[in-house]
């Protein structure tokens, strides 16, 4: 069962994976970007004078998203992404010796093949793999066995 799972959720990355790189210059004119692993992702930059978590920053932040939801609809590939919300806050000093705090949050889609668990992880990877190693050892020493 859980191979099976596995390899259901392979074929879903596959499937994000096709349709980003079909519609690229859409993705990238909505700001949603794709990492290695097969992540979309978004940063959404709020204005440094709006505190975070205050009525005006979530008006904000549920246009952007339903802005995003809206794109992914229309790509046809909305139910197969789980996403997190994270904020992001850094400060630094500029030239002027101010403090100046830098305000985002980071939009993150995950494929999935079940938005309640998660079946292709480093993890999973790495037993899969080792077990695959650990078969093809196996038939390679029935033919090449020690004499």
């Amino acid at each position: 069962m859980w191979i099976k799972n596995f390899i259901r959720e392979c074929k879903v990355w596959n499937e994000i994976r096709k349709v980003y790189k079909k519609n690229k210059e859409e993705f990238l004119n909505m700001g949603l970007k794709m990492d290695w692993f097969g992540h979309i992702y978004k940063v959404i930059n709020r204005d440094a004078s709006i505190p975070l978590g205050t009525a005006d920053d979530e008006i904000l932040l549920r246009k952007e998203l339903n802005d995003i939801q809206e794109f992914l609809v229309k790509q046809n590939i909305v139910d197969i992404l789980a996403y997190e919300l994270k904020p992001q806050e850094e400060t630094y000093v500029n030239e002027n010796g101010e403090e100046v705090y830098e305000n985002a949050y980071l939009v993150l889609f995950t494929p999935a093949y079940r938005l309640d668990k998660q079946y292709v992880t480093i993890k999973n990877i790495l037993i899969l793999t080792f077990f695959l190693l650990l078969i093809v050892g196996g038939i390679i020493s029935l033919f090449y066995g020690y004499n």
